[in-house]
């Protein structure tokens, strides 16, 4: 019987096969080598923690008038001179297909006008590409918007329908496109959140409609423009970045007020009674808060209750409704009712921005 194994060859004609001996090295232990510089480190974090001390990332980066231009698109829709246009970490620059130095970049980019340009800044380590649209109107059309505006909607109710015909008007005049659109969605705003004028829009737009607003006149230097943009940040309780936009008036007033309860101080009204300083439309909520701070002391204790009827109101909104907390925990601590105070200041001890003030007035009614 064969058997299977009388198949296999076991080579060198049957006889003995020597069997090479294998050298045997010790494991060599694993490093990380570093891409930037060829050192060796024996962990990743080690690795990641020299990366990030001796090679950080350059992410290039364009600055005009000392904000960040938007990669993902931008409006400059205000004339910049050369000194504002800023290039950083940058290695390469083209513009419209077209290599230009930096001085030439700075040079070019605050003579363009209108159109959509792009812009790309390359590094050792990655490239940008910024979509600017140009859109820098003159005088004549800037005016035109504010001539419109203040016939159609200054001292007039504000209405959709006004809102309608100052777009229509301005569009007719040839007037300033990104500054009507900034003006119009402010006012549409201003409607939606009081949901009054015949709007269409639900009160939880007002937030996009005052955003849209800002960026339309991010890169705007008019007082109307500047005044709205005050007035938004205002309403999301940037108060330092509304009074440097609305130096005067009810705004300014305001501004100083909460922004000297959010450091943590009392804050005293006005020894006399402060004008609006202002004819631009703006929510009932807002407009009330502000005139509470532009009022005396006695006038303050007077308004006390409607105050704090406007904090109980389930339409107020939470930024409002923590600037009107404040504003009752400090009149009735400055008019002498320190419990009634307290009891406001509960209700911001765990506010980020008055909580410092809060705390400081329980304590010292708590030890008294």
């Amino acid at each position: 019987m064969v058997k299977i194994t009388d198949a296999v060859d076991p080579g060198n004609a049957g006889g003995s096969v020597l069997i090479p001996e294998i050298t045997i090295e010790p494991n060599r232990p694993v490093t990380f080598k570093c891409d930037k510089c060829g050192e060796a480190f024996a962990d990743r974090e080690a690795r990641r923690q020299h990366i990030f001390d001796h090679h950080p990332f350059k992410r290039p980066l364009l600055m005009v008038g000392s904000r960040m231009v938007n990669e993902r698109g931008q409006v400059i829709a205000t004339p910049f001179p050369p000194a504002d246009w800023v290039i950083q970490q940058t290695e390469r620059i083209v513009i419209d297909q077209q290599e230009v130095t930096s001085r030439q970049a700075c040079q070019q980019l605050s003579q363009l006008t209108s159109g959509f340009h792009e812009v790309t800044l390359t590094s050792a380590d990655h490239a940008v590409t910024y979509h600017i649209e140009f859109d820098i109107p003159n005088d004549a059309q800037l005016a035109a918007v504010e001539r419109v505006f203040n016939m159609l909607i200054v001292n007039q109710p504000l209405e959709s329908d006004r809102i309608a015909q100052l777009i229509t008007v301005v569009k007719q005049e040839d007037g300033a496109r990104f500054y009507l659109e900034g003006v119009s969605d402010f006012l549409y705003g201003v409607l939606a959140k009081d949901q009054r004028g015949g709007t269409s829009l639900s009160r939880d737009d007002y937030t996009a409609k005052f955003h849209a607003a800002r960026e339309a006149l991010r890169f705007m230097d008019r007082p109307l423009a500047n005044l709205i943009k005050a007035l938004v940040n205002f309403n999301d309780n940037a108060f330092s970045e509304a009074e440097a936009l609305a130096p005067d008036g009810q705004v300014a007033i305001a501004c100083r007020m909460l922004n000297g309860l959010r450091s943590g101080k009392h804050w005293p009204a006005p020894d006399t009674r402060i004008a609006s300083g202002h004819n631009l439309p703006v929510d009932t909520l807002t407009a009330e808060i502000m005139r509470f701070c532009s009022l005396t002391l006695a006038e303050q204790q007077e308004q006390l209750p409607q105050l704090e009827h406007l904090a109980s109101k389930r339409l107020t909104t939470d930024h409002d409704r923590v600037k009107i907390q404040a504003l009752a925990m400090n009149a009735y601590w400055e008019t002498g009712e320190h419990a009634r105070a307290a009891s406001w200041a509960k209700k911001l001890r765990h506010s980020p921005l008055f909580e410092d003030l809060a705390t400081r007035i329980i304590e010292e009614v708590e030890n008294d």
